[in-house]
């Protein structure tokens, strides 16, 4: 499916960036919040454009409830949005450990080559270096090295590991909240609609809730948009464990920006129009890319984590699903937002019965 960008020569200013004063390290407690078991959604909406919005503008300190289909009602051709095509590999897959015969299953990070994987396996500290597996179609494999929080390193001697492999033999590796064994359905609705580079290891999911016809009524009304990819990985799921938000360090992804679309961002931005990140992994290439007064294109990588007080030097606005508690995405929204709104929305959100987490609602600021 082939997208492009209107290129819209309209003025507009945005609003300033609201942040924190922080004069103290903020304690990761604060983003202890609690999310009713039942608010967390194990299933998509049954139309993806029919989940529910919550929008919240800024300026106007305003909530509005709404459904993702009525996007376009919210914004216009002042703003320019940027979807991560990134898609994701079925890379959960069941292994047998050599010898003892028993099975098990190893979580595939990245295809290095056609022999050689980075991955995760099963009850890690069974999964020794040296030790000898088996994958579906009998073909044999070894531990080869270990590195940083029991990553491994997985070699072979045949060509294998591909992605049409992985298609064939794996399972999306579904978050941990989603209690239910991924499906067929999954395949299709754990992907974006327009997901085309292989390589994340979850989701982008603000993009999940994105149809043909929500894309049909963005360029009816002339409102531009491009893609960019960076490759989700696992640390998307992982908590901030330290005391202080300042000390985590956040895992780094890497990314791909084209020259069209960084033309197309840079002469939006150029045009002050408002730039709107699909999702947080979005806004993150988009802050890491840019320097000196445009996005760059190219390969990178980014680590970039986000907390207040920041200032944004791209981001004019964020369109995210709702984040887990302790989470780095949490504290990014709320470097867009401030901490107690964050808090405040996220609160309303559970008295009005939203669905939370990666098949959940979603939400617009701006």
């Amino acid at each position: 499916m082939k997208r492009s960008a209107h290129m819209c020569q309209i003025f507009f200013i945005p609003p300033k960036n609201r942040r924190d004063a922080q004069n103290k390290p903020m304690k990761t407690s604060v983003f202890d919040f609690h999310i009713p078991e039942r608010l967390i959604a194990q299933t998509p909406s049954d139309k993806r454009s029919d989940s529910r919005l919550l929008v919240y503008y800024r300026r106007e300190n305003k909530i509005i409830d709404s459904r993702v289909k009525f996007l376009p009602d919210f914004i216009n051709d002042n703003y320019f949005l940027v979807f991560n095509n990134s898609r994701v590999i079925p890379s959960r897959i069941d292994i047998i450990k050599k010898g003892s015969g028993s099975p098990s299953q190893m979580l595939v990070l990245k295809i290095v080559d056609s022999k050689t994987v980075r991955a995760i396996t099963e009850k890690s500290k069974k999964f020794k270096i040296g030790t000898e597996i088996i994958f579906p179609t009998g073909i044999s494999g070894i531990i080869a090295e270990e590195i940083e929080d029991y990553i491994k390193i997985v070699k072979t001697n045949t060509d294998v590991f591909s992605n049409e492999y992985f298609e064939k033999y794996g399972y999306l590796p579904l978050p941990p909240y989603i209690k239910k064994n991924p499906t067929e359905y999954d395949k299709i609705r754990y992907q974006t609609i327009y997901g085309k580079i292989y390589g994340s290891a979850a989701a982008p999911t603000a993009g999940l809730h994105f149809d043909e016809e929500l894309f049909a009524k963005l360029d009816d009304r002339r409102i531009c948009y491009s893609f960019l990819s960076l490759h989700v990985g696992l640390g998307t799921f992982q908590p901030i464990y330290g005391d202080n938000i300042e000390d985590h360090k956040m895992h780094r992804e890497e990314y791909y920006i084209a020259p069209e679309a960084a033309a197309q961002i840079n002469d939006s931005i150029k045009n002050n129009k408002i730039i709107i990140p699909i999702g947080t992994t979005s806004l993150r290439t988009l802050e890491t890319a840019y320097s000196n007064g445009e996005v760059k294109p190219g390969e990178g990588s980014s680590d970039i984590y986000i907390y207040p007080p920041y200032s944004f030097k791209v981001a004019g606005g964020l369109f995210t699903n709702f984040h887990t508690p302790k989470s780095s995405l949490a504290v990014l929204v709320s470097a867009m937002i401030g901490v107690k709104k964050l808090l405040e929305i996220y609160d309303y959100a559970v008295s009005k019965e939203y669905r939370f987490f990666s098949y959940g609602d979603a939400m617009l600021i701006l």
